[in-house]
């Protein structure tokens, strides 16, 4: 796997804070305008993004004349037609996605953008602004890209397909726009006859001829200089200089505010360049000024990184055998570590509600938080403001939180910008110990509504991003991203709207994609629009099918059906209500042990009964619905299990304010025997009628350690719950337990025939009574329970009026 490279000007990773169409320069005078590497997956859908790996963010748009497929060096561009699909009507803005063929506007002769005609292979745009463009296009004509009377270099690998035609190819166009009205435009392609590339720069009215030694199959380097001092243009064929084209006097091409940069065909898609390229480097300057040997791949191999690996999974693979307990600190998320449950039942502990620790919120704040808490002790708190950069919040109690100034001055207001870059806070910032040191933090997250990119820092505040996608498919909100030590493996979760509920609204849902490294982009198996359609039989899938069409041509589809879907309604929800985001992660204080807080939206509108839905008319005052935390678990973290009832963080008053929308923080800190988690709560509702921005706020929660869900006996009887066979170690048992003053707890141990070990009976128990994190069970004989350990047994847990929320064998310390 390749990054981009760092010789020349070109920077190791695309710093987060730069913003200019124009590259650094090196001691050369050498600066890298952009460079295509085409490392996407391949498979990738046209209207993805193709990145350049410049600082400068040149990036392209796939269209439906060319796919990623292995290229020169790892992946690369193949310039080949797909196969074409019957354009979906869409649901709504048919014109905005490009579902509807359109007329040429007045006084113009071209046919505007749609899926019926974009036959592009890689187009850079300011024009077809009736198409949503949310990529993030550079104008072109304003850019380095527009080759003109300065010394400048183009150079690409290519293998020609032998299927290619008699006719000229066009390699790359640029134009002032607007797109096929008039013949401003620079153009590099290839004579019909394939003896010699042709130069068109209209601007100076050159028309130039450049010889070459013919094309191939195989792959090869080809390069072109311009010297603008001598006038001359030098063309080279793996490092091999070609015979001289006469001298010109280039000049740039007039700026245009529909300018477009096109590759592989001219600006009204025609003469194709048949066959395939790769590592698409545009430099201003002159990089070669003799003969060379071609270039290695302008990217790096990623230095593998050696990932901490935890204890094995302790369930899901059972096989008859006693489970390995060990010392493993067991949470009673569910019942996985019981035979019988008795008349227990597993209940969920909503957090204590504490204080507002963010108030007096001011513009934009998006409700989407992280919470993470840095090497130093620090507790941050991000989330994202004004053009969805990411701002950071700190404090060292958990209570008080200032806006640190990062040292880059004020951003629209802010000091506390952490990302300047169009992020929206669709990630989780964590903390990554086993990573290299500057890349211990890591954000992965939606950039510019392209896809999932990676972003790494050395200490959580200047933040590099990693320049070529990891996930194509554009992020509805918030992805969730944890590192899992028992499976070697990141997991992260992004939100999908692919389903609709029955009355045909976006029911929302989540992916997960699982990666061995966030660095690298990962594959997926493309999906048909047979397939998709084919998928309805099992699935309510909105339209328009394929997904990847839902943003018209020029930006990037959501999330549809390439990966798994997890945390979809149960039977027990209320008709069309979904789950906005996540929030998984691994809980960092036990193993086994996986929690997600889904947020509930309980939609008034078109789904249920009219009595419901009014509750959404303007009349009302509210909105589209309130919104509230609920607490999923798992044992693997794919597997998830989730307890509607109670809310984990409900509605209602918090510190004197009517909280109706509560959106729980991702991540945790621990602090003692307490976790605390934060949440962000408005008094106005989901797309609410009535604004109240003054009623915004972030709020604290108190949660015990452990304590999310606890297994609970009833207060009127005894009853016993039974372990499966397991194995353990140490000579002491501690249990996480709250009896209150009137409950009680006995422990007792079967062995491997199902018997009662004699002194070790739950009627040899002294009764655990009271509040406990880390209490130790005690038999009539004492605790030391070193002859059982390494043998196969059965716990035995008789409870009455009790909540015990973990338990774990130990080493007492004693001789």
């Amino acid at each position: 796997m390749r990054i981009a490279w760092s010789g020349l000007v070109l920077s190791f990773f695309v710093a987060a804070c730069s913003s200019g169409e124009t590259a650094p320069e090196n001691g050369d005078g050498i600066e890298t305008v952009a460079l295509w590497l085409f490392e996407e997956p391949v498979g990738l859908y046209p209207s993805s993004a193709l990145d350049d790996s410049s600082a400068n963010d040149m990036v392209l748009s796939i269209g439906m004349g060319a796919q990623v497929a292995e290229g020169r060096y790892g992946h690369g561009l193949l310039l080949e037609d797909r196969e074409p699909f019957e354009v979906p009507k869409g649901e709504e803005n048919f014109e905005k996605f490009g579902f509807v063929r359109m007329p040429p506007a007045d006084g113009r002769t071209v046919e505007p953008l749609t899926w019926f005609n974009a036959h592009f292979a890689a187009l850079m745009t300011s024009g077809e602004n009736h198409l949503r463009k949310e990529v993030g296009f550079k104008n072109p004509s304003r850019s380095g890209l527009n080759l003109g009377n300065f010394d400048w270099t183009v150079e690409f690998w290519y293998a020609a397909n032998d299927s290619a035609s008699n006719s000229e190819a066009v390699v790359f166009e640029i134009g002032s726009g607007p797109r096929g009205e008039n013949d401003v435009a620079t153009r590099l392609g290839w004579s019909a006859d394939r003896s010699a590339f042709v130069l068109s720069n209209q601007a100076s009215a050159t028309t130039l001829e450049i010889p070459t030694d013919g094309v191939a199959p195989a792959w090869r380097h080809y390069a072109f200089t311009y010297d603008a001092a001598e006038g001359q243009v030098r063309h080279y064929v793996d490092g091999k200089l070609q015979a001289l084209p006469a001298k010109a006097n280039l000049a740039a091409l007039p700026a245009g505010d529909e300018a477009y940069f096109t590759i592989g065909r001219d600006g009204m898609w025609n003469d194709p360049l048949r066959g395939s390229l790769d590592e698409f480097r545009i430099s201003r300057g002159v990089v070669y000024d003799g003969e060379f040997e071609p270039p290695a791949s302008f990217a790096l191999e990623l230095q593998p990184v050696e990932l901490v690996q935890g204890p094995p999974l302790l369930f899901g693979g059972e096989s008859g055998e006693p489970l390995q307990l060990g010392k493993r600190k067991h949470v009673f998320i569910d019942g996985a570590l019981l035979a019988e449950t008795g008349d227990t039942t597993f209940v969920v502990n909503p957090p204590t509600r504490a204080e507002r620790v963010i108030d007096n919120i001011e513009g934009a704040f998006r409700k989407h938080l992280t919470v993470v808490e840095s090497d130093d002790g620090v507790i941050r708190i991000y989330n994202s403001v004004e053009e969805d950069h990411l701002a950071v919040y700190t404090s060292t109690d958990g209570v008080n939180f200032e806006r640190p100034d990062l040292g880059r001055g004020e951003i629209n207001g802010h000091r506390n910008i952490s990302i300047p870059d169009n992020v929206g806070g669709l990630g989780n910032p964590f903390w990554d110990p086993q990573a290299p040191e500057n890349e211990r933090w890591k954000y992965f997250t939606d950039y510019n509504r392209r896809g999932i990119y990676l972003y790494t820092s050395a200490d959580g505040y200047d933040w590099q991003r990693h320049p070529t996608v990891v996930l194509p498919f554009r992020s509805g909100t918030q992805s969730s991203t944890f590192y899992d030590d028992q499976r070697q493996l990141y997991v992260s979760y992004h939100r999908s709207g692919i389903f609709h509920t029955p009355a045909g609204d976006t029911q929302r849902s989540s992916v997960v994609t699982e990666h061995e490294d966030l660095r690298k982009p990962l594959p997926f198996t493309s999906l048909t629009q047979q397939e998709y359609r084919d998928l309805r039989g099992e699935f309510s899938l909105r339209e328009p099918l394929p997904w990847f069409s839902d943003n018209g041509p020029l930006t990037p589809g959501g999330f549809g059906m390439e990966y798994p879907h997890k945390f979809d309604p149960i039977p027990e929800d209320p008709v069309g209500v979904d789950f906005y985001l996540t929030k998984a992660t691994k809980y960092e204080w036990a193993p086994d042990t996986y929690v997600a807080f889904p947020v509930g939206y309980f939609h008034y509108e078109n789904d249920g009964p009219k009595a419901r839905q009014v509750l959404g008319y303007e009349e009302f005052g509210r909105g589209s619905g309130p919104l509230e935390s609920q607490i999923s678990v798992s044992r693997n973290g794919i597997d998830w299990h989730r307890y509607p009832e109670p809310a984990y963080v409900g509605i209602g008053r918090h510190e004197g304010r009517d909280v109706v929308t509560a959106y729980i923080a991702h991540g945790m800190v621990r602090r003692g025997e307490e976790i605390w988690q934060y949440y962000f709560g408005e008094t106005q509702y989901h797309s609410a009628h009535v604004k109240d921005e003054a009623g915004r706020g972030v709020y604290r929660l108190v949660q015990r350690l452990d304590g999310f869900v606890s297994l609970d006996s009833p207060y009127g009887k005894e009853t016993t719950a039974l372990s499966k066979p397991l194995v353990f170690e140490g000579d002491t048992l501690q249990l996480n337990v709250d009896t209150d003053a009137v409950g009680y707890m006995q422990v007792g141990f079967l062995d491997e025939n199902g018997e009662p070990i004699e002194g070790y009976t739950l009627e040899d128990c002294i009764y655990v009574n009271g509040d406990f994190i880390a209490g130790e069970v005690q038999w009539l004989h004492g605790g030391d329970l070193s002859e059982l350990a390494g043998r196969t047994v059965q716990i035995q847990l008789r409870m009455r009026g009790a909540k015990l929320y973990a338990l774990q064998f130990a080493d007492s310390g004693k001789e």
